[in-house]
């Protein structure tokens, strides 16, 4: 007996919670969830922002020359270059996520590595082709400010 009203138990069942599922539609349509797959995020021109920064790091007296050869993909939220210090010409791979803010300016969050060894990190913002932030690598932490070069 319980094997025939199992089915017709299930059966009794979907059909109010089927029909409900209109109500829960129509309310919850106009809801979003952050970030909204509809709406695209603000693309950076790669143009923009990828390319050659020269400029400095000061870190109390001392000024060290730098050169940062950056590639940024604002669709994919990545940043990649190489930062190399031009006092002593030791080069440094930079990897790191960029969250664009508007099309030309977002926010820079890396590390630098030597070989295979985490040398430190980036944290910066690139403004109107002009990087200003923090280098802190494992002895100072630098002021950096690099502005593109044409």
């Amino acid at each position: 007996m319980l094997r025939f009203i199992t089915p017709f138990a299930a059966l009794l069942l979907t059909l109010p919670l089927g029909a409900c599922t209109p109500v829960f539609q129509s309310l919850t349509r106009d809801l979003t969830l952050y970030p909204n797959p509809t709406v695209p995020a603000p693309q950076a021109s790669a143009d923009a922002l990828s390319g050659t920064y020269l400029g400095d790091g000061r870190v109390l007296f001392v000024t060290t020359r730098y050169r940062l050869v950056l590639n940024v993909n604002a669709g994919a939220n990545r940043a990649d270059g190489v930062l190399t210090n031009l006092d002593n010409a030791r080069a440094y791979a930079l990897t790191g996520k960029y969250l664009p803010v508007t099309p030309e300016s977002g926010s820079l969050e890396a590390e630098i590595f030597e070989g295979s060894r985490k040398a430190g990190s980036v944290v910066a913002r690139l403004n109107a082709g002009e990087l200003r932030g923090t280098l802190t690598t494992l002895a100072f932490a630098y002021d950096l400010t690099l502005k593109r070069q044409p």
